[in-house]
This record gives C-alpha cells, sequence and structure tokens, in this order.
C-alpha cells in the first residue's frame, strides 16, 4: 500500500447516542452545534418523493440522473454540462484532487484554518500540500470555520467550495470557463446532509473529464429523489437563520465573546482553550467543534442557541 504525504488525524465526533451515554443525559437532550447542518424539519413533499422512489428501488439508475442534473443547472444558470454529481461535496473534493494531482504534485490549499477534507484529498491522492508551483489551487467561500467571506485565487485550475452559497449569495459561477470548479452540498441549506450529494460546476471540457472519472452511479436513488424534491420546492428561506446568528453574536458579545464576522450558518468564536471548553459543553449535552484557537458554533433554533448561551455562561 502506498504511504500518505501526510497524517489524516481523525478528530472527535462521536454520535449522538454516544454523546448520551457518555453524559448520561437523554437522546433528547442533546443538542449538535458541531455539524453546521439546518435545524429546519424535511417539507412533506420529499418524504413523499422518496415514497415514490422506493417502489424503484430494486432497480439501478440506468442513465444516470437527467431529471437531477437538469434542475441543478436551471438552479446555478449553468448547461447541464456543467454539472458533475457526486456523493456530497466530499466525494467531488477527491474527485477533484485525484484528477488532477498525483505522486510529486503539490496542491496549495487557501487560508489557514480551513476545511480539513483539502488536504485529506490531496494526500489520499498521493499528491503534498504546498503553495510551490502547485498543480491545483482549493479554496472554501465562505470559509469554514471562520465564515469569511474573502477573495478569491488568482491561480487556476481553482477550485472553490461554496458549501454555504445560499447563506452569503457570493459566488464563482461566473468564472468556471476560466478553470474554476465550484463544488456544492444538499447538505446545509437544503438540509439533506444524511442524503450525501453534491454536485461540482465546472466548464465543459472540465466538467466531462471529471464525468469521466466519477464512477457510473455516484448517488443513492432515493438521495437522487431528495434532492431533485428540494430544488422542484421553494428555496429555505435563510433569513430567520441569518437574523439569529448575528443574535447570537450579540448575546457572546454580552458574555465578553467576540466572534468573527460570519457570511455562513455558524460563528467560530476565538477561546483560549477550544477543547476544553468543548468538553464542559458536551458534557451538558452541547456538541461544539474545536477548531484551532475557537470554538465553531452551528445557528439553530432560538431555544437551543439560548440552552448553549446558557451553558457557556456558566463554562467560561
Amino acid at each position: 500500500m502506498k504511504p500518505l504525504a501526510g497524517k489524516i488525524a481523525s478528530y472527535d465526533a462521536p454520535s449522538t447516542e454516544e454523546i448520551a451515554w457518555r453524559t448520561g443525559l437523554p437522546v433528547s437532550e442533546i443538542v449538535r452545534f458541531d455539524g453546521n447542518t439546518s435545524p429546519q424539519v424535511l417539507p412533506s413533499t420529499r418524504a413523499e418523493a422518496l415514497v415514490e422512489e422506493l417502489a424503484r428501488v430494486h432497480t439501478y439508475p440506468h442513465g444516470g440522473y437527467p431529471r437531477l442534473v437538469h434542475a441543478i443547472a436551471r438552479y446555478a444558470g449553468v448547461e447541464p454540462e456543467n454539472v458533475v454529481l457526486g456523493a456530497g461535496a466530499d466525494d467531488l473534493i477527491l474527485l477533484v484532487s485525484r484528477s488532477f494531482a498525483g505522486p510529486g504534485d503539490r496542491v496549495a490549499i487557501a487560508n489557514d484554518p480551513t476545511y480539513p477534507m483539502f488536504p485529506i484529498s490531496v494526500w489520499i491522492a498521493g499528491a503534498e500540500v504546498g503553495d510551490d508551483e502547485p498543480v491545483l489551487t482549493i479554496c472554501c467561500r465562505p470559509n469554514n470555520p471562520t465564515g469569511e467571506l474573502g477573495g478569491l485565487p488568482d491561480a487556476r485550475p481553482l477550485v472553490v467550495d461554496e458549501a454555504y452559497y445560499e447563506y452569503s449569495g457570493e459566488t464563482a459561477v461566473g468564472m468556471i470557463e476560466d478553470r474554476v470548479i465550484v463544488i456544492r452540498t444538499f447538505s446545509k441549506v437544503f438540509g439533506l446532509a444524511g442524503a450525501r450529494v453534491g454536485y461540482a460546476l465546472a466548464g465543459r471540457e472540465v466538467a466531462a473529464e471529471l464525468n469521466q472519472r466519477q464512477h457510473p452511479a455516484p448517488l443513492s436513488t432515493l438521495s437522487a429523489a431528495l434532492a431533485l424534491a428540494a430544488l422542484e420546492s421553494p428555496l429555505p428561506d435563510v433569513r430567520p437563520i441569518l437574523e439569529e446568528r448575528e443574535r447570537v453574536a450579540g448575546r457572546l458579545t454580552e458574555l465578553g465573546l467576540e466572534a468573527l464576522p460570519s457570511h455562513a450558518n455558524f460563528l467560530c468564536v476565538p477561546v483560549e482553550d477550544p477543547a476544553a471548553l468543548a468538553g464542559r459543553l458536551l458534557q451538558q449535552g452541547l456538541a461544539v467543534r474545536p477548531v484551532p484557537g475557537a470554538i465553531r458554533i452551528t445557528i439553530r433554533a432560538q431555544p437551543d442557541d439560548n440552552r448553549l448561551l446558557d451553558a457557556l455562561q456558566s463554562s467560561l
């Protein structure tokens, strides 16, 4: 087996059931602030689409997913030939990395800290992370975990992870013919994290090459049906989340904590000992994500957020 170019370090992301077991709390009292997923409940129309697709679950998706591809193209303002499907954004990050990079190559990663899947994808491809003559550059916009909406690198080819696009409204889709590849997901605003559906948008030639390198049926037909139903429904209104984000940021200031300005559905809050604070919160059934120099907090419904704010006040 070929050695990895870097060390893949796992982070402690226990299941909800395990957290309940650790803390002695009921599962119903565990609240996840660590996944950046939507707190909104799945509309009934998506459940209906799932039931309909179950009648065909005995067969393969012969011919791919043309309805979903066309729906994504309409939503993103591109042509179907620009769309590449994957099992979540992570699958597409891996696909792009191994398509552009291999042993002896370097891939540049903008921003530090940023999404840990980027270096993992580079190492799995057999390449190294570095800024010296990179064959590919990857950035996250808005950045995870900071929420920053910075400028785009000038380097090409460039991957722009837009997992939180719907919260910021800023996109690089207009640049896909300039060797820019945009990656998005249904895991965030569309509330389909468990379905594992993502898509990349690229120039026709690049998209064709990526599709040749993607396996024939990257999605479950059930997941594809859920994603299609999501696109055929009104886009979820992100304004309540953005308003709640600013309310939580204000409350954090009152507690003596200054969250970084965010353009996503989470807040990055610098603290002295992120792991220790996250551990104290976890003992109260509240899972936040410790990151270098900070904790990252997913914005949820106001009652959940208030519970976390109260716990922070007593845990600082």
